[in-house]
């Protein structure tokens, strides 16, 4: 099952909201689970859930969480979706919880929206709304490549599904080949992890699959995965944040 949690909070203050706090909702998030599931996470790499944070204006924000495990699901949502207000000790702040909205899919469902496309899409935005970064060769990749991007949703999805995956390196080198980033806007970013910078980007990107209609399903399904599942590291403690748009017609000139 694929599930994706939105959190909506206010709060009272001079305290300014920035995707930084993906990190301390992070630990919310930890203090609300049993103490035997929080040590395992952090044990657990990947880890089967995602989750960033929003800034949505003064004293606002939006808290979204991507889940893909069900036994984690279920403990997630029974500890998140009865909350009045969050305690956020070190900040001296309260935030309101406003709405818990949730959002879920089983895989079979999920698979078949793509397999049964009979005209698959293949042009897509992607929006990076929190910091992403990759990890390649041991450096920081401050750029994003189709490559990483794939391998990166690939790995992940196959910790999901029973009745999918990958397993032809062949394949997965077709994939790559036939997509390409056709048109960015990218800047530079960091993101601070327990006094470390992070060497990031934000912004988007629009990717264009060629190929076979088969290839554009399989593409469309990887893409569509971020949106739970976020891109690059990190992205359980906030990072990698993604919004996902089909794009029907793009004039490329």
């Amino acid at each position: 099952m694929l599930q994706k949690i939105i959190v909506k909070c206010s709060f009272s203050g001079d305290q300014k909201v920035n995707y930084n706090w993906g990190l301390i909702m992070h630990g919310v998030l930890m203090e609300h689970l049993s103490e035997s599931t929080a040590e395992a996470l952090h044990g657990n790499n990947p880890n089967s859930f995602s989750q960033f944070v929003i800034p949505m204006g003064d004293n606002s924000l939006e808290w979204h969480i991507g889940i893909w495990d069900d036994v984690l699901a279920d403990e997630i949502i029974k500890a998140i979706t009865p909350l009045v207000n969050i305690n956020i000790n070190h900040k001296d702040i309260v935030l309101d919880v406003l709405s818990v909205n949730r959002y879920a899919q089983n895989e079979r469902d999920f698979l078949v929206s793509f397999f049964n496309d009979n005209k698959p899409c293949r042009n897509f935005k992607i929006e990076f709304v929190t910091p992403s970064s990759h990890r390649s060769g041991g450096e920081y990749v401050l750029f994003p490549s189709v490559k990483l991007i794939l391998q990166n949703l690939l790995m992940r999805f196959d910790t999901v599904s029973s009745e999918f995956s990958i397993e032809d390196e062949e394949t997965l080198l077709q994939l790559i080949d036939d997509t390409e980033i056709v048109r960015y806007s990218l800047r530079s970013a960091s993101y601070n992890v327990k006094g470390f910078s992070v060497a990031s980007y934000m912004g988007w990107i629009i990717i264009n699959v060629k190929g076979s209609d088969q290839l554009a399903r399989l593409v469309a399904l990887l893409i569509s995965f971020a949106e739970y599942a976020g891109i690059g590291i990190k992205t359980s403690l906030g990072m990698g944040g993604c919004r996902i748009t089909k794009m029907d017609y793009m004039n490329r000139k």
